[in-house]
């Protein structure tokens, strides 16, 4: 029988996106027999967390951060270099470093933090779309000789070309322009997992 700390220690590891028991077992197990430092030190990361990352107030990318503070930009919505007038959207903040990674993107982004599930009537009001008609909308005032491009980069799944399809129709009264990445990723994957070339060829064939 496992003792009950290390059970609760494990019914913890499980709730984290793709741990199984068995893998989360195997995570408690090393905590358990390393040196105790390895242990006290994760706790103390943890127990900081929400102290010293923020999400950026522009694109909500997280941010080192003082909880003391106004909140943060991020490196790239602080960056005059990057162009404004392009902001692609992606699901989660791992896709936004996948397509960073490809060194073929100079604008900016917007973070959703999640999708529009087909079967759940709320949530749109969930993601961080409201902030993204209002920043396009600002950005498209202040540039008038120039259109905003919005690049959708939702994952090719149901739920991610369901909230692609909502957010194309939220922006098109603004006038901005809407792309999506070219079909270069299969249907059901993850930005997060796709190759570069396959990223930089969807990045450049968007439409």
């Amino acid at each position: 029988m496992i003792p009950q700390p290390l059970q609760h220690l494990i019914d913890q590891f499980t709730k984290f996106p793709g741990i199984g028991p068995r893998q989360a077992a195997r995570f408690c197990y090393y905590l358990l027999h390393e040196d105790a430092e390895v242990a006290k030190d994760l706790s103390s990361t943890l127990a900081t967390l929400h102290d010293t990352v923020a999400s950026c107030r522009e694109c909500y990318k997280s941010v080192e951060h003082k909880h003391e503070d106004a909140p943060p930009l991020c490196e790239f919505c602080k960056n005059d270099a990057r162009d404004e007038t392009k902001i692609l959207i992606v699901e989660k903040e791992q896709d936004l470093h996948t397509i960073e990674r490809t060194k073929k993107f100079a604008g900016r982004y917007h973070v959703l933090g999640g999708t529009i599930s087909p079967l759940d009537s709320s949530s749109p009001q969930k993601l961080h779309l409201r902030d993204l008609f209002e920043r396009a909308k600002r950005i498209q005032a202040a540039r008038r000789e120039t259109r905003v491009e919005v690049i959708l980069a939702t994952n090719p799944t149901t739920e991610g070309d369901t909230t692609a399809l909502y957010i194309e129709r939220i922006l098109k009264p603004l006038g901005v322009v809407v792309s999506r990445l070219g079909r270069g990723l299969g249907t059901g994957s993850e930005l997060e997992y796709a190759d570069m070339t396959t990223l930089e060829n969807a990045l450049t064939n968007r439409r």
